[in-house]
């Protein structure tokens, strides 16, 4: 209706970048590891609109702890240029869980190693 794109939709966009983002450290295990949202945090600092499609998401790993770990993202239209700031900043914190046993399951060395190897 407003020709940008809103919250929700935002939010959507930020999960389908992150999925393949941790499908390498998580494959393996995904019948017995889950990933639960903690937090998500969204600074809008520009608006997109519907035209700036196809946008860019660049990820790096914030923070990594034991249990959890925090994903930063910058959204800017594939079309801006690179040094721009970007239309929207955030950051999600994501803890791992054993599905089974239903409490929180901590992160292996590989998997720490690889969210580190993104750390900025």
């Amino acid at each position: 209706m407003y020709h940008h794109i809103n919250h929700a939709t935002m939010v959507t966009l930020l999960e389908e970048a992150r999925i393949p983002f941790l499908r390498e450290p998580f494959e393996d295990v995904i019948d017995d590891i889950g990933l639960l949202i903690h937090e998500v945090n969204i600074l809008y600092k520009g608006q997109l609109r519907l035209r700036d499609s196809p946008l860019q998401v660049t990820m790096w790993t914030k923070r990594v702890r034991a249990v959890d770990f925090t994903i930063g993202y910058e959204v800017r239209s594939v079309n801006a240029a690179p040094d721009s700031k970007p239309a929207v900043i955030a950051e999600t914190q994501l803890a791992t869980v054993h599905i089974k046993e239903q409490r929180l399951q901590r992160l292996s060395p590989a998997q720490q190693e690889y969210l580190r190897r993104w750390l900025r």
